[in-house]
């Protein structure tokens, strides 16, 4: 099933939802690999999104840092996400048959992550993202 970038999905910082457009790109394109049963492409596209998925959870917490935003339950529910992908990672490259029926219902878990984290988790930042400029710094950083 499509899912497409809407402007309700905006928290207001073009880092933060240049993120989550490409994180929706990721999964559309992991889906498709999905229906298609191209499972060798898998660990790839997993690979892909692990990686867009720590970029956005690093700029997230650089810009929680630097708004003074409370950021530790945040940073579970990432540290929840990274593990697992890090778990289906491994699932796939073992190659069970039990991996291959559960991968199927991971695009709709991954599609919802999707929705719940910006829905919920984002857009708490939403106010202060919107009320700073985007090129913020932190420790020399520009964001």
């Amino acid at each position: 099933m499509d899912m497409m970038w809407t402007e309700k999905m905006s928290v207001g910082n073009v880092i933060i939802d240049n993120d989550h457009k490409e994180l929706l790109g990721l999964i559309m394109a992991l889906d498709s690999e999905i229906n298609t049963k191209n499972h060798a492409a898998l660990p790839r596209a997993l690979k892909l999104l692990k990686g867009c998925m720590n970029r956005h959870f690093y700029n997230e917490e650089l810009f929680a840092h630097a708004l003074g935003i409370p950021f530790a339950m945040h940073k579970v529910a990432h540290q929840n996400m990274q593990t697992e992908i890090d778990f289906l990672m491994y699932e796939i490259e073992k190659g069970s048959v039990a991996t291959t029926c559960a991968i199927e219902h991971y695009s709709q878990f991954l599609r919802d992550w999707l929705i719940k984290h910006i829905a919920e988790e984002d857009m708490q930042m939403k106010p202060l993202l919107q009320a700073h400029p985007y090129d913020l710094k932190i420790d020399g950083i520009s964001l």
